[in-house]
């Protein structure tokens, strides 16, 4: 058998960044022999093995073939006769479809190298086609290489995705991982893939606008995405999303909605909802990006935040809240 070093760890080593996990393919073997060198099987659908002493994956080569509509609808066939070049013609971009030996020689055999050097995302075969999650993995690559830009051919492959309705069959936690993975990086060249291939329906059907300046923490550059487009972007993901970027979602959208002049009552219900150490402390953590409110807003919180409710605790509750209130639209109307 041969063990080759493959995928993204290659191409970011290539481009000066640094590399993330490390992921190997075995060409010529069969599981019977991965197990006699202690290999551990972890995959369920294709061969995938755990080194015994690195924990590192190991791959079967193998090829792919499209059996559903699903993104997971695939027949995977690997045996011993399974060549590295069918191996690395199943993968995505070529940039990602290089392999290194084990004497650091490197195999290209569809110019990923070249595509390195030229700043290209291209697909490496047609089969680019049978899977839709593709489209947004390559959004995903164009957020992280900033200067890369798509090819030709491959843009006629994202606008025939786009045609087909195969984005439909896709899973919200697949269509959430590559999101969350893109707002790491710069999210507005993401959102530009997913509008200019029309690649919006069913996920990010709501996206019309995109912002010229989003943030580089993904909780944040969400909430600025969502005000942007009327607070219904991606409300087919909102299940799938961890609840820290709920929680900033809503709290953007309330100070976004909060206005000076609002009522004293209105003003009371606004800053109540921030009285527990959670909210208040996503709240300072957005107020800043609101220029015309922070101010006004740091310094009602400050004070209430000075307020001792420790003393109450011997009353009733209904007591409780009416001193509560008593308290905080005494401080409100201090900043009238």
């Amino acid at each position: 058998m041969k063990i080759y070093k493959v995928g993204g760890v290659i191409r970011d080593e290539l481009l000066g960044f640094a590399p993330g996990e490390t992921d190997w393919v075995v060409i010529g073997s069969s599981p019977e022999e991965m197990f006699s060198h202690g290999f551990k099987k972890v995959g369920k659908d294709f061969p995938v093995f755990l080194h015994p002493q690195t924990k590192e994956a190991y791959a079967l080569g193998r090829k792919e073939k499209k059996v559903g509509k699903k993104h997971g609808d695939f027949e995977f066939i690997f045996d011993k006769t399974i060549s590295l070049e069918e191996d690395l013609q199943r993968r995505d971009l070529t940039i990602n479809a290089i392999a290194q030996n084990e004497n650091g020689d490197l195999i290209d055999p569809f110019g990923g190298l070249n595509d390195l050097k030229k700043k290209v995302l291209r697909h490496v075969s047609e089969s680019f086609f049978e899977d839709s999650l593709r489209a947004l993995r390559l959004a995903r690559f164009y957020s992280k290489f900033s200067d890369f830009q798509i090819h030709p051919s491959t843009k006629k492959i994202l606008q025939k995705i786009s045609q087909s309705g195969e984005l439909h069959y896709l899973s919200g936690e697949r269509v959430w991982e590559e999101t969350l993975k893109a707002l790491n990086f710069d999210f507005s060249r993401f959102l530009k893939v997913i509008k200019n291939f029309n690649l919006q329906e069913p996920w990010f059907s709501e996206l019309v606008e995109i912002p010229k300046q989003i943030d580089q923490r993904p909780e944040i550059a969400l909430s600025q995405i969502n005000q942007a487009n009327k607070y219904n972007f991606c409300l087919k993901l909102k299940n799938y999303m961890p609840k820290k970027f709920l929680d900033y979602l809503e709290i953007w959208k309330q100070i976004q909605k909060f206005s000076k002049s609002s009522s004293i009552d209105d003003k009371f219900l606004f800053f109540s909802s921030f009285l527990n150490d959670k909210n208040r402390i996503i709240f300072l953590d957005i107020i800043h990006y609101f220029d015309e409110k922070s101010e006004y807003c740091c310094n009602v919180m400050k004070e209430i935040k000075k307020i001792d409710f420790t003393e109450l605790t011997s009353c009733k509750y209904d007591e409780i809240e009416k001193i509560k209130k008593k308290k905080i639209i005494k401080i409100i109307k201090r900043y009238e």
